[in-house]
């Protein structure tokens, strides 16, 4: 494959949307403690019944 001196990865009208490049952590300042640990908790729970579901599934 020949590459010529002005050749890029992509072409010069497409730009690349900022939605993908993680700038560090989400910061839920305005979120209530109680209501984030108790959205936490609602995310843990779904977690251990996806898990008992597969298990029970895979046999």
């Amino acid at each position: 494959m020949c590459r010529s001196r002005g050749w890029r990865a992509s072409s010069p009208g497409t730009r690349r949307s900022p939605a993908g490049r993680s700038e560090g952590p989400v910061r839920l300042v305005s979120v209530d403690p109680k209501t984030r640990n108790r959205i936490m908790a609602g995310a843990l729970v779904l977690m251990f019944v996806v898990v008992a579901l597969a298990a029970a599934l895979g046999r």
